[in-house]
């Protein structure tokens, strides 16, 4: 297959930027990394984090390339005309997945994350029982509040705007209904599963030519500089009740997609 950085300058042929919003543990740094070959260092938004608000106006404007956990209502933060894209996992292997990432980091990481380090010190029911804000923001329907935006968890199951001076509940039919909205309104959706032709559409969608096959990078059964390989554990009964609460909102936007999909490997709302 050509290379991705055969074709000369392609994006600055194409009138849209791309704009990906990762969902942790879903194939993002894979998907990520094959992108960001079509783009100069300096197109590419530094920022991969959800504050993509931080940054002033006049810096957004001069990227092509915005890749990172943002919130939904940071899309509107990006240029037009884009093309907007992310992929989704089953809910249930994300959060185990997220799991395994905190738990692979070097002590020089864990140190000064107390989720982190809960997760090296927890195993998964009673680390996803905790009431730890850093554990409920990460892990309590996160993909739902994601898609939905403005949207955090303070307690167990208890979810407001984002803003700490706006106490006012958010409704789990809220999240939801805002989650699957939301998720419409991007031009492409992928999933974990399928990563290799979502990969392939997203480059058809921009114009570009790219690598049949991507390889996979930031897998829990990876060794890298600052994480540790960490093995699959079996997932108990019990434990299991776990996982199926904090995906409860989670799965309802999942299966929304697979239904709107229905055989497609990639969807085009």
């Amino acid at each position: 297959a050509e290379d991705c950085m055969t074709a000369p300058d392609p994006l600055r042929a194409h009138p849209a930027i791309l704009v990906f919003l990762h969902l942790p543990r879903t194939g993002g740094t894979t998907l990520h990394e094959a992108l960001s070959k079509h783009h100069a260092p300096d197109e590419i938004c530094p920022m991969r984090l959800n504050r993509l608000e931080v940054l002033p106006p006049e810096d957004i404007a001069r990227y092509r390339f915005f890749s990172g956990h943002y919130r939904f209502e940071h899309v509107a933060l990006t240029p037009t005309p884009r093309v907007t894209v992310t992929v989704l996992r089953e809910p249930r292997e994300r959060v185990v997945s997220l799991w395994q990432h905190w738990r692979r980091h070097w002590p020089s990481v864990t140190h000064k994350n107390e989720g982190v380090q809960l997760a090296q010190e927890l195993g998964l029911r009673d680390f996803l029982r905790s009431d730890h804000l850093e554990v409920l923001e990460a892990f309590d329907n996160a993909l739902a509040r994601q898609l939905a935006g403005d949207c955090r968890a303070r307690a167990p199951g208890v979810y407001t705007r984002w803003a700490w001076k706006d106490r006012a509940p958010l409704t789990e039919e809220e999240i939801v209904e805002a989650a699957c909205r939301n998720l419409s309104s991007f031009d492409l959706v992928g999933f974990t599963g399928a990563l290799d032709p979502f990969h392939a559409a997203v480059c058809a969608r921009m114009g570009w030519s790219g690598p049949a096959h991507l390889p996979r990078t930031n897998g829990h059964d990876q060794e890298v500089p600052g994480l540790y390989a960490v093995p699959d554990e079996p997932i108990p009964p019990e434990t299991q009740v776990e996982l199926d609460r904090v995906t409860r909102l989670d799965r309802r936007v999942w299966d929304y997609a697979l239904a709107r999909a229905g055989e497609e490997i990639v969807w085009t709302p």
